[in-house]
C-alpha cells in the first residue's frame, strides 16, 4: 500500500494561497495553441518547467490530448498536445479550467467518517488505514449477514477512474453496467435493431458529412456539448451540406445551423411520423432501395402482424438448444405466388394483400401505409407545434439524399418515448435509401470520430471472482430490496436517479454507504464514509492509465503528485482489497496494470509498449488507421434476413412493430396536472460542466453559476424578473436557484443545465422534482427503460412568495 503523500501536511490556508499564486501565474496561457518541445514525463525544459501529457475528461467522450506544464510544483498551463492530425489538437473550457479546478475549495482533503445522522453532513477525519478497514468490515458483514451479491458498487468518470475497476469483482458486488444506466441510450434502443448494430454510435463518422446533401441533427447540440467536434459540422457546411437542427430550444447548434426546426419537447416521434407519412403519400421513398435492401417486401399476417414464412429448427452451437426460425415469404411478381424471400430469381411485390395457405397477408410496406394513414402533416403540426409546411419541406430535403441523421444524448432520451424516436430514424432511413452508402447513416456522430478501435487487454482475475448479474441503478433504487451496502466512485445517486426523495429513502435503508470523490458533491452528506480521490491530472505512479480513443492509444502520464491525502481510485480499490486479504489479486501499481492493458494480439497495436507510448508523448496512432473515412457501411447486415429490418416483430405486444405515437408520460398536453404545474422542465448538458463535474471550479462559477431559464413572457406572467431567486416545485419536491430570462427557451417550458452541487442551490437539488416513472416496455429493449427526467411538470415562483 502506498504511503500518504507528504503534501498532506500542507494547511488549507497555505494550500489555497499557493494555489492562487499558481493560477495567477498561469493567466490566460492555457489558451495558447503552440506546443512545447517533446520531453519525457517529469523532465525539465530550458525554463525549468516540467511537461507531461495526458488525455482529458472521458465523460464528454472527447478525450482531448493535453500538454500540461508544471512550475514549482503547481500546474500553470494546459494546452492541446501537438498532433500531426489537427482534428485532435483540442482543448475546451473544462480542460483549461483544470488549472483552477484541481485547487478548488470544495475538494475533499482527507478520509472522513460520519458522526451525525445521515443527511446532517457531520464528519470527523480518520486515517486511510481506518477507512480501508471500515470498508472491509462493512463488506464482510454484508456477506456474512445476507450472502454474496448484496453490495452495489458503481463508478463515474467524475472520479479519477483511469483504470478499469477490479474491486466489484473481488467483493462480488452488483455493479452498474453502462447499457443499463437509465439515460442517454433511449434512441439507441430504437434505431439499432433495424441494422443489427447494438449501440448508439453511427457506423461511419462525422468526417463523412461533407459527402451528404443534408444532415438532420436531432437531439444534438454539438456546438456546445461536444464542441471539439463542431468542426466536423462546420466543415460539412463549408462543403455545401445543409445542416438542419431539430430542437425545442434555440440552442447554440441551432444558431449555427442552416435551418432550425422548433418543436414541443418530447414530440420528436410525431415530427418524424408526419415526415414519413408525407414521404409515403408522395412517393418520395426510394423504391429500388426498399425492394433490394429492406425487409419491407416481406409478408406478415394481416390480423396479427406476425411474419408469414417457412419454419425451421436451428441449434445453438454453444448451448445445443434448438429454436424455431421463420424464413419470410414474399409475393413473387413473376410466378404470382408466395416464395421464400431469399430464393434465387424472386422479384418481390412491394405492396398488396395476398392469401398464403388460406391466411390473409400483406407486405410490411402495405402495413406501414395502413398504420401511418392518420399521421398527416396536419396531425404532426398539432402535436409538435411545427408548421406542416416546414415538416413537409424537411421531409423532402431528407428524402432527396444522400442524408444523415445525427442524434445526440439527453433531450428526447430523457422521455419514455425515446426508443420510438430512434425507431423512426431507422424507418425513414430505410425508406429513403439513406443508410448504407457514402453520405448516409444515422446514430451518434459528435462524440465518435474514428472507426478504429483496438482490442486491449486487461487484468485477469480467478474465475471465482465475478460480478453478479447487473441491474440498472433505477431498479436498485426503486425495486431492489437485496442491496444492503453500497460504494460510489463519483456522485452517482444524484446523477443517475430521478426523484431525490425516493433515492434518499433508499440510501437511508442501507447498512453502509461509502463515497469516493474529488469534491464535496451532493450525495456526500448521506453516506457513512468519504474517501478523497485525486483528479485526472494527479497520479502516484509515472502512468495512471492507458486507453483507446479517437484512433489512438493514449497514456495518462503523471502531471502532479496527489494533492492533500487523496488517492487514485485504483489505489483506493487496492487498499480495500488488501484490508480484505485480497490485495495479491490486484496489480501492484498503475504501471503493471497499464502493461497488462497493452498486452493484446490486435495487429493495430503490434509492438506498442509503455516505453514507446512515453517516447511518443503519450499518444500512438493505431496502425492501419490512415483512412479517416474507413470502409462504407454497405448493405449486408447481421439481421436475420441480412437486410434492413425496420419492422420490429418482437415489439408487437407493445404496439410498436412500426414506431407508433405515444404521448409523453407527464408533459402531455391534456394532463390535468398542468393546471398546477404548467411548465415542462428540461435539462441538458452545457459546455461549462460535465454533469456536476467542474461545479467547484471558480472560473466556471464566474462564467456559469447555476440558474433556471424561462422565456420572458412566462416570467412576466408570474411577476418574475431576471436575477430573481426562485423556487421550482411540484408534488415531488422543490429546489431554489437564480432565474435568467432567455428568449431561446420555448414558452411553456423551463430549462436548466443538468446537475450541480447542492451547496450552490441553497442546499437543494434539481432532482427533487424530476420524474422517475419507468415504462415496462423498456425492459424488453436492449438498454433498458429510460428515466424520463425531462418529462416533468413544474411551477416556478419567487422565493418567499
Amino acid at each position: 500500500m502506498t504511503k500518504s503523500i507528504a503534501r498532506t501536511a500542507l494547511t488549507r490556508r497555505g494550500f489555497l494561497k499557493t494555489a492562487a499564486a499558481g493560477m495567477a501565474g498561469a493567466g490566460l496561457s492555457g489558451l495558447t495553441l503552440t506546443g512545447c518541445a517533446a520531453t519525457t514525463p517529469g523532465a525539465e525544459d530550458a525554463s525549468g518547467d516540467t511537461v507531461a501529457y495526458t488525455y482529458h475528461n472521458e465523460h464528454c467522450l472527447c478525450n482531448c490530448m493535453l500538454e500540461c506544464t508544471v512550475r514549482d510544483g503547481k500546474l500553470v498551463k494546459i494546452q492541446p498536445r501537438p498532433n500531426e492530425d489537427h482534428r485532435y489538437q483540442n482543448v475546451c473550457l473544462k480542460g483549461i479550467s483544470e488549472i483552477q479546478n484541481i485547487y478548488g475549495e470544495a475538494r475533499i482533503q482527507q478520509p472522513m467518517k460520519r458522526v451525525g445522522e445521515r443527511g446532517s453532513g457531520e464528519f470527523e477525519a480518520i486515517s486511510w488505514d481506518e477507512a480501508f478497514q471500515m470498508c472491509a468490515d462493512a463488506f464482510k458483514a454484508c456477506d456474512e449477514t445476507y450472502g454474496e451479491g448484496h453490495i452495489w458498487m458503481q463508478f463515474s468518470t467524475e472520479s479519477q477512474q483511469r483504470l478499469a475497476p477490479l474491486l466489484p469483482s473481488l467483493v462480488k458486488a452488483q455493479t452498474g453496467i453502462p447499457p443499463l444506466n437509465g439515460y442517454d441510450m433511449g434512441q439507441g434502443n430504437g434505431q439499432g435493431q433495424a441494422f443489427a448494430f447494438s449501440g448508439m454510435f453511427a457506423l461511419n463518422t462525422i468526417w463523412e458529412w461533407p459527402m451528404a446533401r443534408t444532415v438532420l441533427m436531432v437531439n444534438c447540440n454539438v456546438v456546445e456539448t461536444g464542441m471539439m467536434w463542431a468542426r466536423g459540422m462546420l466543415n460539412a457546411q463549408e462543403a455545401g451540406t445543409k445542416v438542419i437542427v431539430v430542437d425545442p430550444r434555440f440552442s447554440p447548434t441551432a444558431a449555427k445551423a442552416d435551418e432550425w426546426v422548433p418543436l414541443t419537447a418530447g414530440t420528436d416521434p410525431a415530427l418524424f411520423m408526419g415526415m414519413i407519412h408525407h414521404i409515403l403519400e408522395n412517393d418520395l421513398y426510394d423504391r429500388e432501395h426498399v425492394i433490394a435492401h429492406t425487409a419491407l417486401t416481406h409478408l406478415v399476417d394481416a390480423a396479427t402482424g406476425t411474419t408469414v414464412g417457412a419454419a425451421r429448427e436451428v441449434q445453438d452451437p454453444e448451448t445445443g438448444e434448438t429454436s424455431t426460425v421463420v424464413d419470410p415469404y414474399v409475393w413473387d411478381t413473376k410466378s404470382n405466388t408466395f416464395k421464400p424471400y431469399n430464393q434465387e430469381g424472386v422479384e418481390p411485390e412491394l405492396e398488396g394483400t395476398f392469401k398464403v395457405n388460406g391466411v390473409k397477408c400483406v407486405t410490411q410496406f402495405t402495413k406501414l401505409k395502413n398504420d401511418y394513414a392518420g399521421y398527416t402533416l396536419e396531425w404532426a403540426e398539432g402535436i409538435t407545434g411545427t408548421p406542416a409546411a416546414q415538416i413537409a419541406q424537411v421531409a423532402e430535403e431528407y428524402a432527396k439524399g444522400p442524408s444523415i441523421i445525427c442524434n445526440g444524448v439527453g433531450g428526447i432520451d430523457k422521455f419514455q418515448a425515446s426508443d420510438i424516436a430512434g425507431h423512426c430514424y431507422a424507418l425513414i432511413a430505410s425508406l429513403t435509401g439513406n443508410y448504407g452508402k457514402r453520405g448516409t447513416g444515422l446514430g451518434i456522430y459528435c462524440y465518435h470520430t474514428s472507426l478504429y478501435e483496438a482490442a486491449l487487454g486487461g487484468w485477469p482475475l480467478p474465475e471465482e471472482y465475478h460480478v453478479t448479474a447487473p441491474m440498472g441503478f433505477y431498479d436498485v433504487v426503486q425495486k431492489s430490496d437485496d442491496v444492503h451496502a453500497a460504494m460510489f466512485f463519483g456522485d452517482i445517486p444524484t446523477q443517475k436517479a430521478a426523484n431525490w426523495a425516493r433515492t434518499e429513502e433508499w440510501l437511508n435503508s442501507l447498512d453502509f454507504v461509502a463515497l469516493a470523490d474529488i469534491y464535496k458533491s451532493s450525495v456526500m452528506d448521506y453516506v457513512d464514509l468519504v474517501l478523497p480521490v485525486c483528479s485526472k491530472l494527479e497520479c502516484p505512479d509515472s502512468v495512471g492509465g492507458v486507453k483507446n480513443a479517437n484512433g489512438y492509444i493514449l497514456q495518462n502520464q503523471k502531471v502532479l503528485d496527489p494533492l492533500f491525502e487523496s488517492k487514485s481510485d485504483f489505489y483506493i480499490e487496492r487498499g480495500i482489497a488488501e484490508a480484505m486479504g485480497l490485495g495479491d489479486l490486484m496489480p501492484q501499481n498503475g504501471e503493471e496494470y497499464a502493461r497488462a492493458i497493452l498486452t493484446s494480439d490486435d495487429p493495430q497495436i503490434a509492438g506498442f509498449t509503455l516505453e514507446k507510448l512515453t517516447e511518443a508523448n503519450g499518444a500512438l496512432k493505431l496502425l492501419g488507421s490512415e483512412d479517416e473515412l474507413g470502409p462504407e457501411i454497405g448493405f449486408e447486415y447481421h439481421t436475420p434476413t441480412g437486410k434492413q429490418e425496420p419492422y420490429y416483430e418482437n415489439m408487437l405486444k407493445w404496439g410498436q412493430a412500426f414506431p407508433m405515437w405515444e404521448e409523453p408520460n407527464e408533459t402531455y398536453a391534456d394532463n390535468p396536472l398542468r393546471e398546477k404545474y404548467p411548465l415542462q422542465f428540461g435539462q441538458a448538458r452545457t459546455r461549462f460542466r460535465v454533469h456536476s463535474a467542474y461545479s467547484g471550479a471558480g472560473w466556471i462559477q464566474d462564467l456559469y453559476e447555476p440558474h433556471i431559464e424561462l422565456n420572458p413572457a412566462d416570467a412576466e406572467a408570474r411577476g418574475l424578473a431576471d436575477g430573481d431567486q426562485v423556487e421550482a416545485f411540484n408534488d415531488r419536491g422543490s429546489f431554489t436557484t437564480k432565474l435568467r430570462l432567455n428568449e431561446a427557451i420555448r414558452p411553456g417550458s423551463a430549462f436548466m443545465a443538468e446537475s450541480t452541487y447542492r451547496q450552490y442551490m441553497d442546499g437543494t437539488m434539481m432532482q427533487n422534482v424530476t420524474n422517475d416513472q419507468l415504462s415496462e416496455r423498456g425492459y424488453d429493449l436492449l438498454f433498458g427503460p429510460m428515466i424520463p427526467y425531462n418529462d416533468t411538470l413544474i411551477e416556478i415562483k419567487k422565493v418567499g412568495a
